[in-house]
């Protein structure tokens, strides 16, 4: 028998099990298939629909298979479909699931804080009893099997017998956003688990993000991925004076190297996974920094940082722009909040404007400010001033569809673009006003605790 053939059986036995005989008729005309006019459905349901499917060309089998694998979100007919269709109309492929298995039993505490059949009660049914001569449910022979007789490995559990891997993709995310629940697991062991998972899963476009934060402990959905491509390695930031001198160490792995008065210049290097940057991350830094150079610091390096990040803003309205920040969210309780980082270099080139003969290969090489939420989302901040859109007190269009045409290319590449007048800032005190207002609805948007 062809395989085509096979799968419209397949697809018969599936109607034959899921619907009544009286509701046949309607089901198969809402899937195009028309059975004959001469059979019953009462008097056998897969042979009443194995006629409208022999009536189907094979192409339009194969496009009815996949459909019925997604409306259907079943187990058993991803399971039956799987020698015909494989995963090619699941979000999160076999290789995907078989890998956050493999992830999970090398740890063995998939449960975390929870016992297991609790845990496992927020996906399956533990309190089921297969066996009415036992009595015990499914819970207790799991607990039993995996955690008091060690019959059965995590990856036996989730394999054989839960089935992880045909899971529908919505029972799939379910599960996964599980396993980072505040109620399973927080701190160090939550950002493990993040961190592994998100490293499985963005082969299939998603991720795990923060979605929102109570009293300070971040609650995690699924979705897709909305980070800037490619991981966070480095930030060149907050020069001062002349252009920093850039090497590349290693042009392999893309290691960058500041070189000669490494002081005019801020240099950090992210830790692997690392999707957001806080402040207070940034003063740890600062310290060891500090230390590794052997420079003696007595008073407060946060104060120290703030002063040397203020002394790389060149106008008004940036240093107006960094107090507000700075001085509304810090003080006086002092918080933990996102960094809000100056001047930092997206582009580079190492030459000048005359040494390349007037030819400009970047026209905008650094961003105002930078932002870098938890859920990767990076946010470009921009004030600008008359030289932005006007030359000699008069308006230039050419110098505005520059700074447009930047807007689009950050946001092409994943960053979100704010920009700012700076007629917005010559009054101070509103402008203080209109900047912490501006913040407030951003975390709320975000869902930072601030």
């Amino acid at each position: 028998m062809r395989k085509v053939d096979e799968l419209r059986n397949v697809i018969a036995n599936q109607f034959a099990c899921e619907y009544k005989a009286y509701d046949l008729g309607g089901v198969c005309n809402a899937y195009g298939i028309e059975p004959d006019a001469g059979l019953d459905p009462m008097n056998s349901k897969r042979l009443y629909v194995l006629s409208g499917l022999n009536k189907l060309p094979d192409d339009d089998i194969w496009k009815l298979a996949r459909r019925i694998v997604k409306e259907f979100e079943n187990t058993e007919m991803i399971k039956t479909m799987e020698p015909y269709l494989a995963d090619t109309e699941l979000v999160f492929s076999f290789v995907t699931r078989r890998r956050i298995v493999d992830f999970l039993d090398s740890l063995s505490d998939m449960e975390g804080q929870m016992k297991l059949d609790d845990f496992l009660s927020f996906i399956w049914d533990m309190s089921e009893i297969p066996d009415i001569f036992t009595g015990t449910t499914v819970g207790e022979e799991i607990m039993s099997a995996v955690k008091y007789d060690k019959t059965m490995s995590y990856k036996e559990l989730l394999t054989n017998r839960l089935e992880v891997k045909y899971l529908p993709d919505e029972i799939f995310i379910k599960f996964l956003e599980c396993l980072v629940k505040p109620e399973v697991r927080e701190g160090d062991e939550q950002k493990k688990y993040v961190q592994g998972i998100n490293g499985i899963i963005k082969e299939d476009g998603y991720e795990l993000y923060i979605s929102s934060q109570k009293s300070g402990v971040p609650h995690y959905s699924i979705g897709k991925r909305r980070i800037v491509e490619g991981e966070l390695k480095n930030l060149i930031f907050a020069p001062v004076g002349q252009k920093p001198d850039i090497t590349i160490e290693n042009s392999i792995s893309n290691e960058l190297r500041l070189i000669g008065d490494t002081d005019n210049c801020l240099f950090y290097n992210f830790e692997i996974g690392a999707d957001g940057l806080q402040w207070n991350t940034l003063i740890e830094w600062w310290k060891e920094n500090n230390k590794e150079n052997n420079i003696e610091n007595d008073g407060d390096p946060e104060l120290e940082l703030y002063g040397r990040l203020k002394a790389s803003l060149d106008s008004e309205p940036e240093k107006i722009f960094f107090r507000a920040y700075y001085n509304h969210y810090r003080h006086p309780i002092k918080k933990d909040i996102p960094a809000l980082v100056p001047q930092v270099y997206l582009h580079y080139d190492p030459r000048s404007k005359y040494q390349r003969k007037g030819q400009v290969v970047y026209s905008h090489q650094r961003m105002d400010f930078l932002m870098l939420l938890p859920g990767g989302i990076q946010i470009v901040f921009e004030l600008d001033g008359q030289q932005h859109y006007s030359q000699n007190g008069k308006a230039v269009p050419a110098l505005y569809a520059e700074m447009v045409k930047d807007d689009r290319a950050l946001r092409l590449k994943g960053y979100e673009v704010y920009r700012f007048g700076g007629y917005e800032f010559l009054n101070k005190t509103n402008a203080k006003q209109v900047i912490c207002e501006f913040f407030d609805k951003l975390f709320e948007r975000y869902e930072i605790d601030i």
